[in-house]
């Protein structure tokens, strides 16, 4: 059986410890609008503001819609794409750390549910649904306080926060032991999340589907059906996907060779590389160093926006 280390939590983004959340727009990687991953103690709130995406939430897929409002729990794999021959959708993407938002002197302000992770919360909220406007309203006025950075900004994004968390556990929190159905999706979700880590591990080495399948426990052909399902990648595409943006750190932070960066990622010929290279980047690995020496391709796909 293969060893590898225990998966860590996805970094939230945060701005501080003080503003314990993040507002961001990443930018689009290939056809990912963000790569499938997961968050601990961070929950996320995704509102279309123009356009369509599709999204991988906890194993099921949504076509997400102008003015749509997704939930995504502590825990969840997710991920989103463009839908074929769309433009890119605007969006916003809002992390909330509870951990360090919940800090001990506010603790009494909420339930016991929202402190450990137990909401039942709607996959996606739309236009007529019950508080839709309230998160709405929430969300667009944090928005607004963040890019227009008033005197006070800060203060005032801080007690939406605690609005939010209190509503969500108002609205959404149950106390319940856990079911049989759950806890089995939370082994099979951890399975999953060990699956990612161990390629975030080991991209540089080779690896087979059936060493993957192993530690998913399951069949490969189940397995590459069910990964499809739950990130809305093929294994292979993940892979290559996590490969490359390992490369372009690399292209961006040092001097290597191009053919050496292609084999620390795990990548035998060089030509496959830059094949792969160029569909996310849309230019071949020299170009896209020259544009980043030039100061032209200077975030990466999970990058934050700071207004």
């Amino acid at each position: 059986m293969l060893s590898f280390p225990a998966p860590t939590n996805q970094p939230a983004y945060l701005i501080s410890n003080y503003l314990p959340f993040n507002l961001f727009q990443a930018q689009p990687y290939g056809n990912a609008l963000f790569v499938s991953h997961w968050h601990d103690q961070v929950l996320e709130m995704v509102y279309i503001v123009k356009g369509r995406m599709q999204l991988f939430i906890g194993g099921y897929s949504y076509i997400g819609v102008e003015g749509d409002i997704f939930f995504i729990e502590e825990g969840q794999i997710h991920g989103a794409y463009l839908i074929e021959k769309e433009e890119v959708p605007e969006y916003y993407a809002v992390l909330i750390n509870k951990s360090i938002l919940l800090a001990a002197e506010s603790m009494h302000l909420v339930h016991e549910p929202q402190l450990h992770g137990k909401l039942s919360l709607p996959r996606i909220l739309q236009s007529g649904d019950d508080h839709y406007r309230y998160f709405k309203e929430v969300i667009l006025n944090i928005a607004t306080e963040l890019h227009t950075k008033k005197i006070g900004y800060e203060l005032v994004i801080k007690s939406y926060l605690y609005q939010l968390v209190v509503t969500l556990t108002r609205v959404y929190g149950y106390v319940a032991a856990e079911s049989p159905t759950e806890r089995a999706n939370r082994r099979k979700t951890e399975d999953f999340r060990d699956v990612m880590m161990f390629v975030e591990e080991h991209y540089g080495e080779e690896f087979t589907l059936n060493d993957i399948s192993r530690i998913a426990r399951m069949s490969p052909f189940h397995f590459c059906r069910t990964f499809k399902k739950i990130t809305g990648q093929t294994f292979i595409e993940y892979v290559n996907l996590c490969r490359i943006r390992k490369g372009e750190e690399m292209i961006m932070n040092s001097s290597l060779p191009i053919t050496q960066i292609a084999h620390r990622v795990g990548f035998n010929d060089i030509n496959y590389f830059n094949r792969v290279f160029r569909k996310y980047r849309q230019c071949s690995p020299s170009e896209f160093r020259k544009q980043t020496a030039q100061g032209i391709n200077n975030h990466s796909p999970n990058s934050t926006e700071k207004p």
